[in-house]
């Protein structure tokens, strides 16, 4: 600890986080912090909490003594409120006027005005009412054209004079804080709520304060999260139709502010082959029997598809192709040549034709007759039968001699060599063409069927295999167009996709096996829990985007945890406490019961405990009962205002500087005896500040000038009246006559008498008129000084103190006694109604000037009598 309340606060602020330190030097050097502090304040919490800010922030100055001005404090004086308009019944413009020190004590009858201008202190200053509804300001409720309210309080802080207009919602000036309103509004919470040190001394109030930036920065950063964050994240969240254990959503759910792009890159990695494993899982095992059967036979097809396709690409390739042209062409250049030969050979037949093409079919024909019906087992021709003459195959006539010759000549030129040679070249193109691939799967009439199978799974290998079709049906046409003879020249290009096919192939064989697994409940489960996993990967794929705003926004929410962590205040509302504790508590609560005894309430059984929140120091009544919390429900109505008066006094004194007070009815309740001790009180506190008192007790008003005076302060009075028109209006003559002590009195006297020797000489009349009744005002004063000088105010009328002990300023010798009764005489003769007849001369005024020169001179001997019967009884004084 560095001893003073200052030097601990600066102890403790180094141990803050540097923009802390600032906001410290801002509160300490500024009553009240700028937006631009605010908003300076904010861009340092929000650098120290990671936010990525397009304008750096200030850098944070740390808090030192010298920013906190070595405690100085520039106290106000209230100098007047002027120009009130639209408040309660007070006249246009009304004004008051306060002595700038000391005492000002304004004084009127109920509803004369008085808590129309309190009424503007309580707003416009500090008081513990909080509640708007009791601190609003009415206008003239019975009035026509209300318009705006409005008023003027002229203060002095030390350079001249300022105006500080007012109006109901206005921001509180800071240095009107300054000034402390009690009222009957306010007295109850003193009661109830205790002593709220709001300006506390020697800094001490700069914790509080920073709680309360910490309060501001708080509200805004909340603000700020709910608009930048709110419920992003749950709108960026991923609903998974399943829930379940997978990696994507393990992935999902631990994604946070730290998750960086390459963990979401490869988490969301969904690839063509994954898409295709995910088919083939979910056909896999969604597949029943007949799937199983399809994907066997489809298996099976496209093995023997494989096959087909090997033998095409050897029957039709193009030097295949070729060959049957070379086959058919070698047939026909050999027929060519028999032909050729057999037209030498049979030149004298009868008819045409022989060895032909129809020839030979015709001689083929016969032959196939002969060895299968007509001559069975038998070499053709017959020429001779087992009976005789056979007779002829086609003809179905005997052979002659010519036509045994000729079917010899017939034979002859079958059993050529040319001839031979060209039924073998025939021969061969017949084997051929009868060799010729069929084509039993591409050609087959559910090749589309098949094909569509395919696409399902490969649309790429489908399209090559319909190409494929397509050019294997075309080049076995042209195949046979060759051996026929009949060939087009040209030929569609042959692709042979064998390793797709195998592929394909193996890819189906993988399938069947699926599918055996499948069938399999161990087998099954684990191509399920595959399947959830590309389901659930596939998932986090299509919401890429969503993990990585998710992912920004807890970046984003984070920072602001950590700024609102950075603002707590519970760190310095304790710190505060116990800087309040060790240099304020025991003054307060000293200071408190110091107040009670000033007031005689010592034996109300209360005490005082601190009770502070983030932004105040409160100090609270504790009823010391179970039974109840509220004191005021044990208390009378005069002990609750005898005690509020004791918190609030002990609020003021220990607030920053010297502010002025505004008191209104402070003794309402109370007796006459603790009403003269509240006088005595605030007339010392006018000592040391400016008081403003209001009050409609003119024995309280008499009591307090008293008090003024023994004090040695010259109070200010005000006197204030209300007429059928409006309230608040000045008397001018100043107090009532009634208010008035002696020396206000002869003053009045001596003011009143100016005119007379004028008017003496203008109206005579009119003269003794006045005359009269300034004489009956100076029997008055007389009386009054029985009471106020003989007396020493020992007894005073409308109380019931007596002072006893000044009893030994009591003295009054006969010269004095006769002096009195003279001039006591002389006022009532001149005061009272007299015979008609002129036997009592009216004074002239230089003899009444005379009368009070008298009596004030009589004032000042028995007042020297008084002094003299006090020094002449020594033994009476009373033990210090």
């Amino acid at each position: 600890m560095a001893g003073t309340p200052i030097d601990d606060v600066v102890d403790w602020s180094t141990k803050l986080s540097a923009w802390k330190q600032d906001a410290l030097r801002r509160l300490a050097i500024s009553n009240e912090l700028t937006d631009d502090d605010i908003d300076a304040l904010l861009a340092m919490v929000k650098h120290a909490a990671g936010f990525a800010l397009t304008v750096p922030p200030p850098s944070p100055v740390p808090f030192t003594k010298a920013h906190f001005g070595n405690g100085e404090y520039q106290p106000i004086v209230l100098k007047r409120i002027a120009n009130v308009e639209n408040v309660n019944r007070l006249v246009s413009k009304a004004s008051l006027t306060f002595c700038p020190k000391a005492l000002t004590i304004v004084y009127g009858r109920n509803g004369s005005g008085k808590s129309g201008f309190v009424r503007i202190f309580r707003t416009a200053c500090r008081t513990r009412v909080e509640n708007q509804a009791k601190l609003k300001v009415l206008a003239d409720v019975y009035g026509s054209t209300p318009g705006p309210q409005s008023a003027d309080i002229v203060i002095d802080a030390g350079e001249g004079e300022l105006v500080i207009p007012w109006s109901p919602g206005n921001a509180a000036s800071s240095q009107l804080m300054q000034v402390a309103v009690f009222d009957t509004a306010s007295a109850q919470l003193y009661v109830d709520g205790g002593n709220q040190i709001r300006f506390l001394p020697f800094g001490l109030a700069l914790p509080h304060r920073l709680n309360a930036v910490c309060i501001t920065l708080k509200e805004k950063l909340e603000t700020e999260r709910a608009k930048e964050v709110g419920n992003k994240v749950e709108l960026s969240a991923i609903t998974f139709p399943i829930q379940r254990n997978t990696a994507a959503q393990i992935f999902n759910g631990q994604l946070n502010r730290s998750t960086p792009d390459a963990q979401i890159e490869a988490a969301t990695t969904f690839a063509e082959n994954d898409q295709k494993r995910l088919d083939e899982l979910t056909a896999t095992l969604s597949a029943g029997a007949a799937a199983v059967a399809d994907v066997n036979a489809l298996s099976k097809w496209i093995d023997g598809l494989i096959q087909e396709v090997k033998e095409v690409g050897s029957a039709f390739a193009d030097p295949a192709l070729e060959e049957l042209r070379k086959l058919r062409a070698s047939a026909v250049a050999a027929r060519q040549a028999a032909t050729l030969a057999a037209g030498e050979l049979f030149t004298d037949e009868p008819l045409p034709g022989v060895g032909s093409d129809a020839w030979r079919a015709l001689w083929a024909a016969a032959r196939n007759y002969s060895v299968k019906e007509a001559y069975k087992d038998k070499d053709f021709p017959v020429l001779v039968a087992d009976d005789g003459v056979a007779e002829c195959v086609l003809c179905q006539q005997p052979l002659l001699s010519d036509g045994v010759a000729r079917m010899q000549r017939f034979q002859k030129y079958m059993d050529d060599t040319l001839d031979a040679a060209a039924r073998k070249a025939e021969q061969v193109v017949e084997d051929a063409l009868r060799g010729l691939q069929g084509l039993a799967l591409l050609g087959a009439h559910d090749f589309a069927d098949r094909l569509e199978q395919v696409g399902k799974r490969d649309e790429g290998l489908a399209s090559v295999l319909a190409i494929l079709q397509g050019s294997a049906v075309a080049r076995r046409a042209e195949a046979l167009a060759r051996l026929q003879g009949e060939e087009s020249g040209t030929v569609a290009p042959l692709t042979l996709p064998m390793e797709e096919m195998e592929a394909f192939a193996l890819r189906l064989k993988a399938e069947k096996d699926g599918l055996a697994q499948a069938a399999n409940t161990e087998e099954r489960t684990k191509l399920e829990a595959e399947k959830a996993e590309l389901d659930d990967r596939k998932m986090l794929a299509i919401n890429r985007a969503k993990l990585t705003a998710r992912r920004d926004l807890h970046v984003v929410d984070d920072a602001y945890s950590k700024a609102l962590a950075d603002v707590q205040t519970r760190g310095i509302t304790q710190r505060a406490n116990e800087l309040v504790d060790a240099h304020l508590t025991t003054a307060v609560i000293k200071r408190f019961d110091s107040e009670r005894a000033r007031f005689d309430i010592m034996h109300l059984n209360v005490g005082l405990a601190r009770k502070s929140n983030q932004t105040k120091a409160e100090f609270e009544v504790d009823p010391k009962t179970r039974l109840t919390k509220v004191t005021s429900e044990i208390l009378s109505e005069g002990e609750q205002r005898a005690l509020a008066l004791a918190g609030f006094l002990t609020e003021v004194a220990l607030t920053d500087g010297s502010g002025p007070i505004v008191i209104d009815d402070p003794v309402s309740s109370l007796d006459r005896d603790r009403s003269a001790k509240v006088a005595q009180r605030i007339a010392e506190e006018a000592s040391k500040r400016q008081v403003i008192v209001f009050t409609h007790d003119i024995v309280f008003f008499n009591e307090l000038c008293s008090a003024a005076d023994q004090v040695g302060i010259e109070p200010v009075t005000v006197a204030l009246f209300s007429d059928k028109a409006a309230a608040g209006k000045v008397d001018t003559a100043g107090m009532p006559w009634k208010g008035q002590n002696v020396a206000k009195r002869i003053g009045r006297l001596k003011n009143d008498a100016a005119p007379l020797a004028k008017l003496h000489a203008v109206s005579p009349a009119d003269y003794e008129y006045q005359v009269k009744n300034l004489y009956g005002r100076l029997r008055d004063t007389y009386e009054r000084v029985v009471e106020e000088v003989v007396f020493r105010d020992i007894v005073r009328r409308g109380t019931d103190v007596i002072q006893t002990q000044l009893l030994r300023y009591v003295r009054l010798p006969d010269a004095l006694a006769i002096r009195f009764h003279e001039g006591m005489t002389r006022a009532n003769t001149h005061s009272h109604d007299n015979p008609a007849a002129d036997t009592v001369s009216v004074p002239l005024p230089h003899e009444f000037a005379e009368h009070i020169s008298e009596l004030e001179t009589l004032i000042s001997d028995l007042k020297a009598e008084s002094e003299a019967a006090e020094a002449a009884r020594p033994q009476m004084r009373p033990k210090k």
